[in-house]
């Protein structure tokens, strides 16, 4: 049988377990009433040889059964009879609470697997709402919440929920214990906050009009180790204690309930590494896409370039620029660490020098220029080692290293590394850079490379090193710009074999004509 109450607060519905089943304003009656109107002990309900009765226990303000007060009476299915401004009625109604036998868990899996499905970034969200309404429903509490513990941290309210499927507005509720239940692994059933012993501790609980507390740990079992693992806990509170009565019914459903919560979990963070593997895998499309092509011919030069981050984006980049006077431009540039924050700054750091081969000016003054624009962005604890070279049609090439690896030319006269320059950029305001300028003939070759060439190690922890690029190098002026790159990349993929690969791999090969 069950009881609907309807006072300002609004209605809801407990169920009579127990007779006589008492009501009144004190904290051991079984529905609790706060009205001023009604009395300790003021009334109660009785089942008499199949037949309902209520009985006023000499309260103060009486009884009421369909408007008349009674010191006794008759009540059947339907009948309201008023205790202060509280209405109840008796109803033999199950519709409105939920049986433990007729939740079942799988349609939350079903769920899980529909959102898996849409990619859906709310999974966890989803499931919790699922979970605490079905609770509150299932148990007749008035406010669900569930609080769970984030990677070792303290226990963090992820949702608050009042019957009637609602948003909770006010999401003030015992700290200590949930606190205490999420340490021990226990159950908690305070029956009245009241009490001396709890009074002083929730206040501001108390101050909402709530009594009662079932907390219950949500557990699931500790993979590999045996055992069970806590992920946070179940709390339940209301005005009313009838809700208590349900703690068993409560401690298994918790135990399923924690499995569902750690699978959606489990699949948000699946989703979100998914999520984030897409925005890298686009970020590695337009980062090659600000690159220009890998081969070019020019009036001055063939070119090949490469470029492999170790990660989905990379620091490295390279770029050429063939000017109006004819003056074929080229750069290469090492950023600082790794991944998407060295690719932002990398990207930056084209466009600057876009921006400034423009200006004709000679390398120093471009490297200069690209420092200073640097520095005014203050990028913390990042620096950039750069390379910018010029080659005219009078047989010169002038140039600017600023920190990077020195480029090897490659001439008749053998095999000069290419110095001149400054320090690294991003870091002084006031560097200083200077010009260098190497004479070039037909079929000389430049080759530029970063640090994960050099630096690049086998099984063994042993270095490719530059000597192995220098040998790579012989004969270099009799062959292409592009099968010097080749065979750069090969003689590399040899020595390193299957060891990982810890930096980004860029080269770039200038063949003079």
């Amino acid at each position: 049988m069950f009881l609907t109450i309807t006072d300002v607060t609004g209605r809801r519905q407990t169920r009579i377990e127990t007779t006589p089943y008492t009501i009144g304003r004190g904290s051991d009656n079984h529905l609790q009433l706060s009205d001023g109107q009604v009395s300790r002990h003021h009334a109660e309900i009785l089942l008499e040889n199949s037949t309902w009765r209520v009985r006023d226990r000499k309260s103060r303000f009486g009884t009421y059964v369909n408007g008349d007060r009674v010191p006794e009476a008759e009540i059947a299915v339907g009948d309201v009879f008023r205790i202060g401004e509280t209405e109840l009625r008796l109803q033999e109604d199950e519709a409105s609470s939920i049986s433990p036998a007729s939740f079942d868990f799988r349609q939350v899996n079903a769920l899980l697997a529909g959102l898996r499905a849409l990619g859906s970034s709310q999974v966890l969200d989803e499931v919790l709402a699922i979970v605490l309404d079905s609770t509150l429903e299932l148990t007749g509490a008035e406010r669900g919440f569930i609080l769970l513990a984030e990677a070792e941290g303290p226990l963090t309210l992820r949702l608050a929920r009042a019957d009637g499927r609602t948003i909770l507005a006010d999401e003030r509720t015992s700290q200590r214990i949930p606190d205490e239940v999420f340490a021990t692994g226990e159950d908690r059933i305070v029956t009245d906050l009241l009490d001396e012993a709890y009074a002083p501790k929730h206040a501001g609980t108390v101050a909402l009009g709530i009594r009662h507390v079932l907390c219950t740990p949500l557990k699931v079992p500790q993979s590999g180790a045996g055992g069970e693992r806590r992920i946070g806990v179940l709390y339940l509170d209301s005005r009313e204690r009838g809700y208590l009565q349900q703690a068993s019914t409560l401690h298994a459903l918790a135990a399923e309930a924690a499995l569902v919560i750690e699978n959606a979990r489990l699949t948000q963070e699946v989703l979100e590494r998914e999520m984030a593997a897409q925005e890298l895998r686009i970020a590695a499309g337009m980062q090659q896409s600000l690159l220009p092509p890998l081969r070019s011919t020019t009036k001055l030069a063939d070119l090949a370039a490469m470029t492999t981050p170790c990660r989905a984006v990379g620091g490295d980049l390279f770029d050429y620029f063939e000017l109006g006077d004819g003056t074929l431009a080229f750069s290469v540039a090492d950023v600082a660490g790794k991944g998407p924050s060295a690719a932002l700054l990398g990207a930056v750091v084209q466009g600057l020098f876009s921006a400034e081969v423009e200006n004709l000016g000679e390398p120093a003054a471009v490297i200069t220029r690209v420092n200073r624009a640097l520095c005014r962005r203050a990028v913390a604890s990042r620096f950039v080692t750069g390379f910018y070279g010029q080659i005219s049609g009078d047989g010169h090439m002038c140039y600017c290293n600023a920190g990077h690896n020195p480029p090897f030319l490659v001439t008749d006269a053998g095999t000069t590394r290419l110095e001149t320059g400054g320090t690294v950029l991003g870091l002084f305001q006031d560097g200083q850079y200077e010009t260098g300028v190497a004479s070039i003939a037909a079929g000389d070759m430049l080759v530029m490379y970063s640090d994960g060439v050099t630096e690049a190690e086998n099984a063994a922890g042993d270095e490719f090193g530059e000597q192995r690029l220098i040998d790579c190098l012989a004969g270099a002026r009799g062959r292409s710009a592009e099968q010097v790159l080749a065979h750069i990349q090969h003689v590399l993929a040899t020595f390193t074999e299957n060891a990982a690969q810890n930096d980004d791999v860029t080269m770039m090969a200038v063949k003079v004509r």
